[in-house]
């Protein structure tokens, strides 16, 4: 995929964990509160945290705890709430290196720059608050669709714009999924968390200001 397939895109999507935020810089420490408060009986490791980090948040902890309890399940889910919040608001930067700026050359050649992550709604304004607000014209998580898929969301954006001039940013299998099925482009973020979950994406950037030379 050259370069230049990308430059008259009017409209960039991006995701959020391992793609403009380093989960990895506060969300560990937050999990593993929760899992000791949840007198969890075993060890889990950094690596399967990290291994779930961007899917939607039941699922995370479906998988963490193996465990189909609805009640535990949104019992973690209230308490990681928490322990995120406070530790976001005690970190000072959450973003990876040359976020804003990214953000910010993207603005300045016309993008219309969005953001779609499977979080709720109260973590998605925690980062705004750290630094995208600026940036992003059209904020949306899974919440706001009672949870739906990326590719539902998608869909709903598209029709609502009223175009396909879109792209698709993330580094985990159903950012570049979600871009298929409604048959636009994706870029892969090999720095993220799914490795080599997005092989199949039409470009793969190292570091989000390589996403630069595209535009």
């Amino acid at each position: 995929m050259t370069k230049n397939n990308f430059k008259n895109i009017k409209n960039i999507i991006f995701d959020l964990d391992g793609t403009l935020v380093n989960t990895k810089k506060f969300t560990l420490n937050a999990f593993k509160e929760v899992i000791k408060d949840l007198n969890i009986n075993y060890t889990i490791s950094d690596d399967e945290i990290i291994k779930y980090i961007g899917y939607p948040i039941d699922q995370i902890w479906k998988n963490l705890l193996n465990t189909n309890d609805d009640e535990l399940i949104k019992k973690a889910i209230l308490l990681l709430d928490e322990k995120e919040e406070n530790i976001i608001e005690k970190t000072e930067n959450v973003f990876f290196d040359n976020v804003l700026e990214t953000l910010e050359f993207l603005k300045n050649k016309n993008k219309k720059l969005f953001i779609l992550s499977n979080c709720n709604i109260k973590y998605l304004e925690a980062m705004l608050n750290k630094g995208l607000k600026k940036y992003i014209d059209s904020p949306h998580c899974s919440e706001m669709y009672g949870w739906r898929d990326k590719d539902f969301v998608i869909e709903h954006i598209m029709k609502k714009e009223k175009n396909n001039s879109f792209i698709m940013v993330g580094d985990r299998k159903h950012d570049i999924y979600s871009a298929k099925v409604n048959n636009i482009k994706s870029i892969g973020c090999s720095y993220g968390y799914g490795y080599d979950e997005i092989k199949d994406a039409d470009a793969i950037i190292e570091s989000i200001d390589k996403i630069k030379t595209f535009f």
